[in-house]
């Protein structure tokens, strides 16, 4: 959606109500991805960019709050459909935890102001917490870190700490790191992220059983 804010969009036909719902969506994804501070982007803006007056938008969400939130959560959707095809589809349990994190690095590296959004803007410090659902999108896609982990720990993986849970807490903060720090330092020059990322399964002792 780079150019939502270059087109005007024709009346939806009755019945169609979702879809200008999910381009209200997509159109806040794209300009919280374009801002660092959420608090920026305002329903008229919202609107404006989907091409549709900031009427319509209010008969799909309550308030800005209530759409940042949805937006959010369509968007850790999005980041796990992106993960889980590009390693669901392998076998080996250390292999599929690396290439998990190699499509962790493919992510945020093709489109850095999504990435922004679901984990360096401060949505949470705005948005009430009576705002934010019980069950998260974000929180399916750290329960199958866990569930990753503990694959490679079931299969003879020997780390200093064997809580799946702890581990997972780990590699994020250190993923987070290694893609973050290159968006929002670009002046210097990082190390290469794949061996980084590689290194990390490595330190952990999470790339294959000790013999």
């Amino acid at each position: 959606m780079t150019d939502v804010t270059a087109r005007r969009r024709a009346r939806n036909p009755r019945g169609q109500g979702d879809r200008l719902r999910d381009d209200l969506i997509q159109a806040a994804v794209a300009l919280l991805g374009q801002t660092g501070d959420p608090e920026d982007v305002s329903i008229r803006a919202v609107a404006k960019a989907a091409g549709v007056s900031p009427t319509a938008a209010y008969r799909h969400f309550e308030d800005r709050d209530d759409l940042i939130v949805a937006a959010c959560g369509a968007n850790f959707e999005h980041f796990t459909e992106y993960l889980v095809e590009r390693f669901g589809h392998v076998d080996d349990p250390f292999d599929r935890l690396l290439a998990a994190g190699e499509a962790y690095l493919s992510f945020a590296t093709e489109d850095p102001g999504r990435y922004r959004v679901l984990f360096s803007n401060p949505v949470t410090k705005s948005i009430g917490a009576d705002k934010w659902p019980e069950t998260m999108a974000g929180d399916a896609a750290f329960a199958q870190l866990v569930s990753l982990v503990q694959a490679c720990v079931d299969a003879g993986a020997q780390p200093l700490e064997r809580d799946a849970t702890y581990l997972a807490y780990q590699i994020w903060t250190w993923m987070h790191g290694i893609v973050d720090l290159p968006i929002t330092h670009p002046m210097m020059e990082f190390p290469d992220q794949s061996r980084m990322v590689r290194d990390v399964t490595r330190a952990l002792r999470l790339d294959g059983p000790v013999v």
